[in-house]
């Protein structure tokens, strides 16, 4: 069945394929909330140590005999931070010892601007003060382990069994994390680590099931457009936080909303890709069909029909060969003699057995082509290390992957520590600047080419970060706005970066490897993410304008480095994609370097019984630098 070829004639996103993208939108709201939700859940406010002898305490002074109280106990700050004018965790150690202080373990804070946060909840201060980002560090490790967990339930099961799954546990742990405070801190970082991993796994779940949903040419703008959402979900948040102070109820009211997905189980379709891969065709047909009924197309019967296999001859004439992971017959240079055959291109593999029948010594020949096909994978997969050029490219990658994210999240993070603008405002204009990006790249993506617009997306991220350390160091209080603009462009840069080097790595990954390589490449954003919370933490607790300007410091620095590493990259606009190891070798290189490049044939043997052995033939080009 060629899904593809069918969606062409009953639409390639007409009404039925919007429904289901509308829908499906909602997951990707949810998953802009709870990625960024820590913003105001781990809000630090200003506070002090709580007065020994006064078990009524307020931050807030509410007589003159608490005044002076607040003086017999509590020092004046030593050093320039923004956390109020009190020393954040020493009292004095008797009513006139001025000289003698002692840590304390009671705090009150500031509920001017939050009623209550986390970081109230477990008085996350003072030599605690890293248990926010300890936290932040868990929900990032838990979207790495859900894009990978249910990546595979979405491959073994189908997209739609993921999504659901992911949203059931989802639904649970974004609940039971407002009362999570009652068990324990320990109770409450498992809770979010389990609500990273079922956000992200809903969400890519979803990302693509849109993307199978539709056809071929609306694919770019499908893919594009539901990072829309993120920065969706960003601006709930923020509505929701600046009406509800209280983090228990913010973290009530942008989880609920995930409970209507449940109600679209009838509506949403599995993908009729995915089950035409697993030989269910009769089901993918069903769903095509109705693809055809809602948007008024006839559907086309004459595609159901698959091509005619060739004829078999018998079992002692035929070559028990079969290619694993085998790209287009045509390369991208047929004349060039060595190159020009698609089996010279990929991994052979040859199934030797002393009976014809197809089964030896209990050992089936399909059991055998999948478990040298799954040696096959790992082994291209380790391939991309061995080539100087593909190291040279995976590290380029890996490190835009890891700033990219680290300057997009701190960026998102650090929103109230910018010297002009309010928490809500700055915040609220980030998540602008996050669809503005978006709708930037969607128009300019197939204009000036991906590694082009990378670049500069990562070098304007990059120098608006930079600019953001010198108006916080140099302009006068006046000009502090000045921060917020240039901190607001290394936004936008961060942003269209994070949506480009998924589509740019893509198409740079081999076929054969995409998955793992893009599973690496997470990890590594996932990282840089988890280094902003900490960068953001070290921040709040230096003093003076420098304490403001080392996260822009960080972002910028790391940001230009990956936008001018990027240009080592090859460009992959409107080029054959590479679909093997060997097809990536030669990928962005001048034809004429390579007409003499010949394969490099190796051969090992496997194995798998008494009578079963397997030979596997690679064939490895010379890399040139």
């Amino acid at each position: 069945m060629n899904v593809d070829e069918i969606l062409r004639r009953v639409g390639e996103f007409g009404m039925y394929q919007k429904m289901i993208y509308l829908l499906l939108n909602l997951i990707g709201v949810t998953h802009g909330f709870r990625m960024l939700i820590a913003v105001f859940m781990l809000y630090t406010p200003k506070h002090r140590c709580s007065i020994p002898t006064y078990p009524n305490d307020t931050y807030k002074i509410q007589s003159q005999e608490h005044a002076d109280l607040v003086a017999r106990f509590i020092p004046n700050k030593t050093d320039d931070h923004d956390l109020g004018p009190y020393d954040l965790c020493h009292v004095y150690s008797g009513a006139g010892a001025r000289n003698a202080t002692v840590g304390c373990d009671r705090w009150v804070y500031d509920k001017s601007m939050f009623v209550n946060t986390a970081v109230m909840e477990f008085d996350a201060v003072c030599d605690d003060a890293l248990l926010s980002s300890h936290s932040q560090m868990s929900q990032m490790g838990g979207f790495l382990f859900g894009v990978l967990f249910f990546g595979a339930i979405g491959d073994k099961f189908g997209r739609k069994v993921a999504i659901y799954l992911a949203v059931v546990v989802y639904l649970a742990g974004g609940l039971g994390l407002s009362w999570s405070p009652l068990i324990g801190y320990g109770f409450f970082v498992f809770l979010r680590f389990v609500n990273g991993a079922c956000s992200a796994g809903a969400y890519t779940a979803a990302c693509v099931l849109s993307v199978e949903m539709v056809g071929p040419n609306k694919r770019l703008w499908v893919g594009v457009l539901i990072h829309l959402t993120f920065g969706v979900g960003g601006m709930v948040l923020d509505l929701i936080g600046y009406f509800q102070r209280d983090w228990f109820f913010i973290n009530i009211y942008g989880t609920a909303p995930v409970a209507l997905a449940l109600s679209f189980w009838w509506i949403i379709p599995e993908s009729p890709r995915w089950l035409a891969k697993q030989g269910r065709v009769k089901e993918a047909e069903a769903i095509l069909r109705k693809v055809a009924k809602f948007n008024g197309k006839t559907f086309p019967d004459c595609l159901l029909a698959d091509p005619a296999p060739p004829p078999a001859g018998p079992a002692s004439q035929r070559d028990n060969t079969r290619l694993v992971n085998q790209g287009p017959a045509k390369t991208a240079n047929d004349d060039r003699g060595s190159l020009t055959t698609a089996s010279q291109k990929d991994t052979v593999v040859k199934e030797k057995t002393e009976s014809d029948a197809g089964v030896t010594n209990g050992v089936s020949s399909r059991a055998v082509y999948k478990n040298v096909h799954n040696q096959g994978i790992l082994r291209e997969f380790l391939r991309m290390f061995t080539y100087r050029v593909l190291l040279v490219r995976n590290v380029v990658q890996f490190i835009n992957w890891f700033a990219v994210s680290m300057a997009y999240y701190g960026l998102s993070f650090t929103a109230n520590q910018l010297q002009a603008g309010g928490l809500f405002t700055n915040f609220l204009l980030s998540m602008c600047m996050d669809v503005l990006a978006n709708v930037l790249v969607l128009l300019l993506l197939d204009r000036w080419g991906r590694r082009l617009l990378h670049a500069l997306s990562m070098l304007l991220g990059g120098a608006g970060c930079l600019l953001g350390v010198l108006t916080t160091m140099v302009a006068p209080s006046g000009l502090q706005w000045l921060t917020v603009v240039v901190a607001m462009v290394g936004k936008m840069g961060a942003s269209a970066g994070f949506t480009l080097i998924y589509i740019y790595s893509s198409e740079l990954c081999p076929t054969t490897v995409r998955s793992a390589g893009m599973g690496t490449a997470s990890a590594f954003a996932r990282l840089g993410s988890i280094l902003a919370s900490y960068v953001q933490q070290w921040s709040i607790q230096m003093t003076g304008d420098f304490g403001h300007a080392l996260p822009l410091l960080v972002f910028g620095a790391f940001s230009l480095t990956a936008g001018m590493l990027t240009f080592l990259l090859p460009e992959t606009l409107h080029k054959d994609l590479p679909d093997t190891v060997h097809d990536a070798l030669v990928f962005g290189k001048d034809p004429k370097m390579d007409e003499h490049i010949d394969p490099v044939k190796t051969v090992e043997t496997f194995s798998m019984g008494e009578d079963v052995h397997v030979e596997m033939e690679t064939f490895k080009t010379p890399t040139r630098l």
